[in-house]
């Protein structure tokens, strides 16, 4: 379903202190998926200096390494945007700091908006020099390359528990989550 022009992954990533709130509610999932579009639309449609409508998957996670809580999405994006002449605009992204402080501001006043979060305590939130938010664009997915295309979907849209990483103990009854941190934890 990807174009043949280039795509990049991003991944969004909020603070160990907002992530409860992703627990206990379920809604938030599409209203940070629509706050994470419209960032995308401005970035683009900025950086054109005309209007552009770019593309995007975005895939909401609540899951990180060994299965614990960390809500964050996954995001396939256009890498530019087309214009309402079907000609497509360019627009690698190079610094992701503007973009992780839109994120931390626009979903920081979503949950104030929306009751979740006190003020005075999004008011903290906004002062802490290390926020939790960040976004990483390290992923590029070439237009020429329709494996790293199919790829990339395949990781956004994979279950947080892999078969292969479970390990079944005969001798004792025991089942292993096997991950990278099993060598910390039993070491």
């Amino acid at each position: 379903m990807l174009l043949n022009l280039p795509h990049r992954q991003l991944v969004l990533s909020v603070p160990k202190a907002l992530r409860i709130y992703f627990k206990n509610d379920r809604n938030l999932f599409a209203d940070v998926s629509k706050i994470i579009f419209s960032i995308i639309n401005d970035y683009y449609n900025e950086a054109a200096k005309t209007a552009v409508k770019p593309g995007a998957v975005i895939s909401y996670q609540s899951f990180g390494d060994m299965v614990r809580a960390n809500p964050h999405y996954h995001c396939i994006i256009l890498e530019g945007g087309i214009n309402d002449k079907g000609c497509f605009h360019y627009l690698p992204i190079k610094n992701t700091s503007q973009l992780t402080e839109v994120f931390r501001r626009r979903l920081i006043k979503h949950l104030v908006d929306k009751g979740l979060l006190e003020r005075s305590f999004a008011l903290n939130l906004l002062s802490w020099k290390h926020s939790g938010f960040s976004v990483d664009s390290s992923v590029k997915i070439p237009a020429t390359s329709k494996v790293a295309r199919v790829n990339l979907s395949q990781y956004i849209i994979r279950h947080p528990v892999s078969l292969q990483q479970i390990l079944y103990a005969r001798s004792n009854g025991t089942i292993i989550y096997k991950t990278k941190y099993n060598e910390y934890f039993l070491g």
